[in-house]
């Protein structure tokens, strides 16, 4: 039987699949040459936490750890993926980064029309 924890992670790495058919969970959740919980080619820095209650936290050490990952000057986006005993699933990005992925999606779609 596949850990919850390990679930959660296979979920996103196969969400990602359409964009990087490579995204997989990584070896020992990160702990074995590998800087996150999904390896993907997308320039996304990814941290999973499965949580066994319906509320779920958003641990600021968690968070500076998976930011201090992630080398100066590298295009790489750290996210926070967080899921409650319910399945409900939420990502937590930096404000700023959020809003220049949200910003570069309205200018392209919009551009299209």
């Amino acid at each position: 039987m596949i850990p919850i924890w390990k679930q959660f992670q296979e979920h996103i790495a196969t969400r990602l699949h359409p964009i990087c058919p490579r995204a997989r969970s990584t070896k020992g959740s990160g702990n074995q040459g590998e800087h996150g919980d999904v390896n993907n080619d997308v320039d996304l820095c990814i941290e999973c936490k499965q949580r066994n209650t319906k509320d779920v936290t958003i641990k600021k050490d968690v968070w500076d750890k998976l930011c201090s990952e992630i080398p100066l000057h590298s295009k790489r986006i750290p996210m926070y993926a967080l899921e409650n005993k319910d399945k409900k699933r939420w990502a937590v990005l930096d404000l700023d980064d959020f809003l220049d992925i949200y910003i570069a999606y309205w200018q392209f779609t919009k551009g299209s029309d």
